[in-house]
């Protein structure tokens, strides 16, 4: 909701996409000690229609489905300057950024909303194994434990 409406203030023709499996945490594996699949299924695409409509938000595109496998077709074709991955595991934010990085616009930015939480091994293990050291970005961290790559353009 915050981005949206951030969103809507700098330029009324954005459009934010959200993208939820509305069944909670999904491939969970050996990286992720902590979850085992299907915590955080305490909502459903309804509800979530329902605040995007009250916050009057016509700026935002629910998307229902596993990313990148059953969602990412609608958006193959657009360029992003914000993506926030909260996912809470491996494989998940792994999926999410190999398919993302390459459609962030240079001067763009991805948040790992999970890399400063201990239950959150995997998303950690990632970033700092495979995130760090990009040529074409840096990775900064923020005091909320968010990891944020930002795209330079360098190669």
């Amino acid at each position: 909701m915050l981005l949206a409406h951030a969103a809507a203030r700098c330029n009324a023709s954005r459009i934010v996409h959200l993208c939820d499996t509305f069944e909670g945490i999904v491939k969970a594996g050996e990286h992720d000690p902590f979850y085992k699949g299907g915590e955080f299924s305490d909502t459903s695409l309804e509800a979530v229609q329902a605040r995007v409509d009250r916050n009057n938000l016509p700026n935002v595109r629910i998307h229902r489905g596993m990313f990148p496998d059953d969602t990412a077709s609608k958006l193959e074709s657009l360029c992003f300057s914000l993506i926030h991955i909260d996912v809470d595991v491996y494989q998940s934010a792994r999926q999410t950024f190999e398919w993302a990085w390459p459609k962030v616009s240079v001067g763009g930015a991805v948040v790992f909303d999970d890399y400063g939480w201990v239950d959150c091994a995997g998303v950690i293990k990632f970033v700092n194994e495979d995130v760090y050291g990009l040529s074409d970005g840096v990775v900064l961290h923020n005091l909320n434990g968010h990891a944020v790559v930002i795209k330079t353009g360098r190669i």
